[in-house]
């Protein structure tokens, strides 16, 4: 091989790998996209459940929102006065009852929107007056100023929708730890009872309602 031929496969040989270090995946000027951040905390703690509470619902995502509760022990009672008014209304439901209003709810087409804020209380130890339910091993957190807003389809008028409204409400949670399961160290926590709480006093307001009635308008 003469000289001349000794050049051109040397430039060959560099454009090949020249070409070789810009291929897929050797681009120095490839930027690997930002991990996604997930909007829900860890379960370690009450109070990152109930704030997972409020996003799964402002999300309407049933999934994220099943794994607050405990399937074997959870129960949600509704209001007393929510059930002198309407004999339809069960005393309370289990977690398949939970599970059935909120994929009825955020998988319906026709709600368009749900919001929900509320003040968390202190967490506190659970007592013999809680009643014979509830084990002295769980804790317990009553929230205040409870403002829901479920918008749904008017069938009459799709530019005047009709929303469910809670406001002013409380409701008491409990929660159950979980020291085998562990994040990062630290056991994991799930809602065990969920308690409607009607305000006396509360304004008026048009379709206004206790969270245990919207939940029944999805079950």
């Amino acid at each position: 091989m003469n000289r001349q031929s000794l050049r051109v496969s040397g430039l060959l040989f560099c454009l090949c790998l020249c070409v070789g270090l810009v291929g897929p995946g050797c681009n120095d000027d490839s930027v690997s996209p930002d991990p996604v951040v997930s909007p829900y905390l860890p379960a370690t703690s009450a109070a990152n459940l109930l704030d997972n509470l409020i996003t799964a619902m402002v999300e309407k995502n049933s999934t994220e929102y099943e794994k607050l509760f405990d399937q074997d022990e959870f129960t949600f009672r509704f209001d007393p006065v929510d059930l002198q008014g309407d004999g339809d209304l069960p005393e309370y439901w289990g977690f398949e009852g939970e599970a059935r209003w909120s994929r009825n709810a955020f998988g319906s087409s026709d709600v368009r929107r749900v919001e929900l804020d509320f003040m968390k209380g202190p967490l506190l130890d659970t007592t013999e007056e809680d009643g014979e339910f509830v084990d002295l091993s769980w804790k317990k957190m009553t929230v205040t100023g409870v403002h829901l807003e479920l918008e749904t389809q008017n069938p009459a008028d799709p530019t005047d929708p009709v929303i469910f409204l809670v406001s002013g409400d409380r409701a008491q949670f409990f929660f159950s730890i979980d020291e085998e399961h562990t994040i990062g160290g630290q056991p994991t926590w799930k809602i065990v009872e969920w308690r409607d709480i009607r305000v006396e006093g509360r304004p008026t307001l048009t379709e206004g309602k206790t969270f245990g009635a919207i939940k029944y308008l999805y079950f």
